[in-house]
């Protein structure tokens, strides 16, 4: 996903309808793209659309995963795809490229490189937005004052104010908003988070989010990358600050910069957190949040680590949360793996395990071998139907993927960041000290040694996390010296997440 709620306890959440409006009220955009004073006289859709009716939308953000969503909303019935807006031309461009090697005709639909233009538009009912994770709040913010439903993907946030305004959008527009966690559509899943939940494999005793990547170094160049001669830099940049890049590449790899991405514990990993948060009955955040980490191996660009364990407990029950980037040694192109998983999660109950995630999950019985029950998946092929439907009926309820789900589980993978930005370099004797005698944890611990070693890496510096406590309800973080980056950014203007909550 390429280019931002917090919600922290249920009664907040609500979903209102303004019925005095029969269709979208257009945004009045006052001065330049670049300077522009916003104001807003608008109302979402009164009423439900029929089943033939076309939904119209707009694609927001026409990077890597915008291929994947493209594909499955054109093919949901009576839908249109009829904008596409990216700040780089070329972007759209390979949109339409790649579109049409699936027979996927986009040609059509008109280019807009300021999404802003965008939700002036009245052939525009509903935004996908999957422009990189800085614009996600701000654009869905806008989108819903607009007057326009909202999917979009994760993290719904860069930060945790961030998300907590998106929840107060929502409240005060009324529109449908869902997020990008499709694995709540996925049936393997589904069925599987089920029969624990149903107290079939007894008590839930630990839930481990597992994020194995296997990725490689970004490199890095002495000179200050200069942007794509196609591309607009002050509508790429939006509310994240103009800092020098000296990655190679572009586009993707500003998921390793703090300044625009959280890593992959915000990229890919938040995945496996909302299916952690999902089986313990998405329970309010963490009171305190721990981690150890560090970017090994790669002198490149990059900041995020490419190892890190977070651990915390939710609803009573421990939780661990493990990325790991790096390829088991430099000649082996193959990830870690955790009890069998590489990307998914392991749930130990008193009678077994349920393991697994998108795609599908099976129990593994009290032995720790022998699959006693399997949940096949197809990796939440309906998850695009449903947001539609929800626009058609105006009713939120029928989403599997809620904002108010989604925001807690974005949140969660900034705390785990926050933890670990506001940390210190620490030797491994610290870090065992640490996690005490958490055997997970010294498991993980240990496994990193021995691929830390055959990386030539013989006695690894991490960095030691900060112990972050929070509010579950309100969301505030209690601790006092964490690093506020993924708090409350820095905004420039004038593209700031405005204050609502």
């Amino acid at each position: 996903m390429a280019w931002g709620t917090i919600v922290f306890q249920e009664d907040l959440f609500c979903f209102t309808m303004n019925l005095n409006t029969k269709k979208h009220s257009r945004r009045k955009f006052i001065g330049s793209a670049g300077a522009a004073a916003l104001s807003f006289s608008v109302a979402g859709r009164s009423s439900v659309l029929g089943a033939n009716e076309t939904v119209r939308l707009a694609i927001i953000g026409c990077g890597g995963r915008s291929g994947g969503l493209t594909e499955r909303f054109s093919a949901a019935k009576n839908t249109a795809i009829t904008v596409l807006c990216d700040p780089d031309t070329a972007q759209m461009e390979a949109l339409v490229a790649r579109s049409a090697k699936k027979d996927i005709d986009i040609s059509k639909a008109d280019h807009e490189q300021d999404y802003r233009k965008v939700l002036e538009r009245d052939d525009v009912d509903a935004v996908v937005i999957c422009s990189p994770n800085y614009w996600h709040s701000l654009q869905s913010i806008d989108a819903m004052a607009a007057g326009k439903d909202v999917y979009v993907e994760k993290p719904v946030s860069h930060s945790l104010w961030e998300g907590q305004q998106l929840v107060a959008a929502e409240k005060k527009y009324g529109q449908i908003i869902g997020g990008g966690f499709q694995n709540r559509s996925d049936p393997g899943p589904q069925d599987g988070i089920q029969f624990v939940q149903e107290g079939n494999l007894g008590k839930i005793l630990s839930v481990h989010a597992v994020c194995m990547r296997n990725r490689t170094t970004i490199d890095k160049v002495s000179a200050s990358l200069k942007p794509p001669t196609t591309l607009d830099y002050d509508l790429w940049l939006g509310p994240c600050q103009d800092e020098p890049m000296h990655r190679p590449r572009f586009h993707y790899d500003w998921h390793w910069i703090w300044n625009t991405g959280n890593g992959d514990i915000g990229n890919q990993a938040p995945h496996e957190i909302d299916m952690a948060c999902w089986i313990l009955g998405d329970p309010a955040l963490p009171a305190e949040v721990n981690s150890f980490g560090e970017r090994f191996g790669w002198d490149d660009a990059g900041e995020t680590p490419n190892m890190l364990a977070t651990w915390y407990s939710q609803a009573g029950v421990p939780c661990i949360i493990e990325v790991n980037d790096m390829k088991l040694t430099p000649e082996r192109n193959v990830s870690p793996v955790r009890d069998g998983i590489r990307v998914g999660i392991v749930v130990k109950c008193e009678g077994g395990e349920l393991r697994g995630g998108r795609g599908g999950m099976y129990v593994v019985g009290e032995d720790g071998k022998t699959k006693t029950h399997k949940f096949p998946g197809d990796g939440g092929k309906t998850h695009q139907e449903n947001f539609l439907a929800a626009v058609r009926s105006r009713s939120a309820e029928g989403l599997q993927s809620k904002l108010v789900d989604a925001e807690k589980s974005s949140a969660v993978a900034h705390l785990a960041n926050i933890s670990y930005m506001s940390g210190a370099s620490s030797s491994s004797e610290v870090i065992d000290q640490a996690i005490g005698e958490n055997e997970m944890l010294r498991t993980i611990r240990m496994e990193q040694s021995n691929q830390l070693s055959d990386w030539g890496i013989e006695s690894p510096e991490y960095k030691l996390g900060r112990s972050i406590e929070v509010s579950p309800v309100s969301g505030q973080v209690l601790t006092k010296g964490a690093d506020p980056r993924l708090i409350k950014r820095d905004y420039r203007e004038p593209f700031a997440v405005p204050e609502l909550a």
